[in-house]
């Protein structure tokens, strides 16, 4: 599934395709899409296109006293944004569940599984409560210390959590884990201030090197002008059981957490239980 990498990537190709833009028709080809209410959409200029969680949103000016409307797009499994200028020729047609024709162009949603999703919202309908934004000034070390306070969930379980930080998934959480040199499974709520401050700081820089590379593909996921993501050269444990760590030469190791595959390094990555940590640290103070 697109993860935050990959939906930033396909908003940051889509924002000045089709920003000034106005819309001209839709065509919703899948029946479970149908039930969209587009018809105040149309006749919309594209104002922003943005990326919210793990979902892209394109806003479209007031139009004929409707107010402003919002089109939101999950893309799920193995959905996809293609941008076709003018008397371009789409490179496929199959899977293919709407048609959204602008002036100058259109975006084609390809979607073989048909588990993604597309909505038009008025603006001032509320978004679902979702957690707080990785990539945001508002995400502080001290905020991530806030939100893991108490938790007694394992960390990559957590870092998967909606409602705690948006837009993260399986791979990017364990690469996210190796970079802050935490084990997956230590409780969330044991992190130490400068475990803290490293997650902190893993999140954010693996998830801007993700999107400098155009996200990650392993079989559906393209751009909107078709290319694979580039990211999964550069992944450091994520599907790479068995083989060496590319910081300490040890074998990676794989396990199940909540029916998902965790990739970790055993010797960048220690399992320190709190009881281990706590001994340790009186242990130091009667020196």
């Amino acid at each position: 599934m697109p993860e935050l990498p990959e939906v930033e990537s396909v908003v940051r190709q889509l924002a000045p395709r089709l920003r000034g833009r106005r819309l001209r028709e839709v065509e919703l080809l899948d029946p479970r899409l149908r039930r969209a209410d587009f018809r105040p959409a149309l006749g919309g200029t594209v104002e922003r296109v943005i990326r919210i969680g793990k979902q892209v949103e394109i806003r479209l000016r007031e139009t004929r006293g409707c107010g402003n409307i919002r089109l939101l797009c999950h893309l799920r499994m193995t959905g996809r944004l293609v941008w076709l200028a003018r008397d371009e020729t789409p490179r496929e047609t199959r899977h293919l569940r709407a048609r959204l024709r602008f002036d100058g162009g259109e975006l084609l949603f390809i979607d073989p599984r048909r588990f993604g999703t597309l909505r038009f919202v008025p603006e001032g309908c509320e978004a679902p409560a979702a957690g707080l934004e990785p990539l945001s000034r508002a995400c502080t070390p001290v905020r991530l210390s806030g939100l893991l306070a108490r938790s007694r969930q394992e960390l990559k379980p957590w870092l998967l959590r909606q409602d705690r930080l948006v837009g993260i998934g399986n791979i990017y959480a364990s690469e996210i884990a190796f970079r802050a040199r935490l084990h997956p499974r230590r409780t969330a709520g044991s992190l130490r201030p400068e475990e803290v401050r490293r997650l902190h700081q893993a999140v954010r820089s693996v998830l801007r090197r993700a999107i400098r590379f155009g996200g990650t593909t392993f079989s559906d996921f393209a751009d909107v002008s078709g290319r694979s993501g580039r990211f999964y050269a550069m992944l450091a444990v994520y599907d790479r059981e068995g083989r060496l760590c590319r910081r300490c030469r040890t074998p990676i190791v794989r396990f199940v957490q909540q029916q998902r595959s965790t990739y970790c390094c055993p010797r960048c990555q220690p399992l320190r239980r709190l009881g281990m940590l706590v001994a340790s640290s009186r242990a130091r103070e009667t020196r």
